[in-house]
């Protein structure tokens, strides 16, 4: 893994931002001024960076399918408030925690049920009401509840990985070392669930096997300057051991609405 009047696109992106802590903000203003670290690498040219963009895009999600799971994280800051996302995915199992300023939000999808504990702020700014006595406790959404669509995209694998590649025509970069790590950036039209109206998105993938995402990279103009929003991909592989809340309350015994 956004809000003021907007775009569709926009739109998209600070439905999902709001499902979590419901931020009233631009979805520009969540872009970090900040770009990846790398620098360019002037050894010789693997073979896999010499490939096009998109056969490049093909091979990073089929290594990301077989790697089984990963954990993205990102972190700025929003209208002076500190943000920071970090979410583990598995292909059955994940789970995500965003903080916006004081407000914390847990996601868990276990066995195909959500299951959040937000504090009273994202309480407040998730669903609209007042319920302390609902905050910090685990609490159980299933499939056919109202709320589960918006709170169960971006934290399984699949779904995660579908934010992940550029669109449109794709292009390549230089080899370069991000994050230690010897890299070809692909570089098109941001993903559409990046919520951009407009700007680039880079992906940068491992030169050398698994050939999996190392970072997210999403550019935009506002305002007259380049700002840059950047998502990190790390522990490919790891088993998380995601486990079903104990004792969760079902939605429809709280005082939240759907």
């Amino acid at each position: 893994m956004r809000p003021t009047p907007p775009t569709n696109t926009n739109s998209t992106r600070r439905a999902r931002l709001a499902r979590r802590v419901g931020a009233v903000l631009s979805a520009t203003s969540l872009l970090m001024t900040l770009g990846p670290i790398a620098h360019a690498d002037a050894e010789t040219v693997p073979k896999f960076a010499t490939e096009s963009g998109r056969q490049i895009m093909t091979a990073a999600m089929s290594a990301s399918k077989t790697q089984g799971s990963v954990t993205s994280s990102s972190a700025t800051t929003i209208s002076g408030q500190p943000y920071s996302s970090v979410t583990d995915s598995s292909a059955k199992t994940g789970e995500q925690t965003l903080q916006l300023g004081q407000a914390m939000s847990i996601v868990r999808v276990v066995g195909g049920t959500v299951y959040i504990k937000d504090d009273v702020a994202a309480i407040q700014a998730q669903f609209g009401v007042s319920a302390p006595k609902d905050a910090n406790r685990w609490i159980e959404i299933p499939s056919t509840n109202s709320n589960f669509a918006r709170f169960n995209s971006g934290i399984l694998l699949s779904s995660m990985l579908s934010e992940v590649s550029p669109a449109g025509n794709l292009k390549t970069t230089t080899t370069l070392v991000v994050r230690h790590i010897r890299v070809v950036g692909v570089t098109g039209k941001p993903n559409i669930h990046l919520g951009l109206a407009s700007g680039t998105e880079t992906v940068y993938v491992a030169t050398t096997g698994p050939h999996v995402p190392v970072e997210l990279v999403a550019s935009d103009v506002t305002q007259g300057q380049r700002q840059t929003f950047v998502i990190t991909f790390t522990n490919w592989g790891k088993n998380f051991h995601i486990a079903q809340p104990a004792s969760p309350l079902l939605i429809s015994s709280t005082k939240l609405p759907g």
